[in-house]
């Protein structure tokens, strides 16, 4: 079956520009992160396979790219860096089923950019990692900002604190422990 094909109007950037800026986090991250962020998942739309459950473990490709030298340590380690970020903040739930956790996922990713040289963009992303993911995630989500329902069920299955945080600044209440997966 032939892959859909994706249209709209502008370009993939001006689209998640538009996505990065309108969310709470992205207005507020450093501008050539927010930049970097965008073209990150322009081209993350573009090539799908960079970060799909095809490709290897990610502390093994961690582990390779230390071993390289020059620009091209460089590059594995931003591919590194920007896998871990992708899945921080667009497919966070992914972990939930593996040996490793999103914390563990979001070290590596910082690590691998704090280890890039130049440009300094890198650097900053290191230290602003979990805001950037925060903003991907924010730009992509999938429960509209007025869904609180679809929002609060996604909670309930994931248990996700940026949920959490979505829902208690909507006002609503939630009680530990009550997750529909803690109830069996």
């Amino acid at each position: 079956m032939p892959e859909p094909e994706l249209r709209f109007a502008g370009t993939l950037e001006s689209f998640f520009y538009e996505r990065v800026a309108q969310g709470k986090t992205g207005s507020s991250l450093p501008a050539e992160v927010g930049a970097y962020v965008v073209h990150m998942l322009a081209d993350h739309v573009r090539r799908t396979s960079v970060a799909g459950r095809t490709s290897g473990p990610l502390a093994l490709q961690y582990l390779a790219a230390r071993e390289q030298q020059g620009a091209r340590r460089a590059q594995a380690l931003r591919a590194v860096g920007d896998r871990a970020l992708f899945i921080a903040g667009v497919v966070p739930h992914s972990v939930d089923r593996g040996p490793v956790d999103l914390r563990y996922v979001r070290s590596i990713g910082t690590s691998a950019y704090r280890q890039i040289d130049e440009p300094r963009v890198f650097h900053v992303l290191a230290a602003t990692f979990e805001a950037a993911a925060e903003a991907i995630s924010e730009a992509t989500d999938s429960c509209p900002e007025g869904d609180l329902l679809g929002l609060y069920e996604r909670w309930q299955k994931y248990g996700d604190p940026r949920d959490e945080q979505r829902l208690g600044a909507a006002g609503v209440v939630l009680v530990r422990g009550r997750r529909s997966d803690d109830m069996h």
